[in-house]
């Protein structure tokens, strides 16, 4: 797979993920493990809140970004992430949801304190399959630059 360095990152390109569906026994599996909340584990409980049944946590919503992220062809020259903002969950992700990684570079610059490198700044959102936005974030990375012979 080709490696995209920071010189290659263009800026407003938007570029979506494969689609990834989201079964009902990873919303349990994922929230028993890590945000054991009732209306993510729980069908009759979930059914009585205002999501109106089983929704898949924000930490899995994250966890899933990040996975679609890093499929991303041509694979980035990540070195860091330097950090997420204003993260937002939109509305709930259910289980059949088909989920699809939307991304655009908003800005970059060259590191000050590295030369082999520089930031990116990058605006993200999570969509169903009716193209409705579950998560939205913008983040920052560490890119590296191609090396120079």
């Amino acid at each position: 797979m080709p490696t995209e360095y920071f010189e290659d990152i263009k800026l407003h390109q938007k570029r979506k993920s494969r689609g990834y569906q989201l079964s009902e026994q990873e919303i349990i599996d994922f929230a028993k493990q890590w945000d054991p909340q009732p209306f993510h584990i729980d069908h009759e409980f979930a059914k009585s809140t205002k999501f109106g049944g089983l929704s898949a946590s924000g930490a899995h919503l994250i966890a899933i970004c990040v996975k679609l992220g890093n499929e991303k062809n041509p694979t980035p020259a990540w070195m860091a992430g330097l950090g997420w903002d204003k993260v937002r969950f939109l509305s709930p992700a259910r289980p059949g949801d088909v989920l699809t990684l939307e991304i655009e570079t908003t800005s970059k610059r060259e590191s000050k304190s590295d030369p082999n490198a520089g930031i990116v700044h990058f605006a993200g959102r999570l969509l169903n399959q009716h193209g409705e936005p579950v998560l939205a974030q913008k983040g920052s990375a560490l890119v590296a630059k191609r090396r120079k012979l």
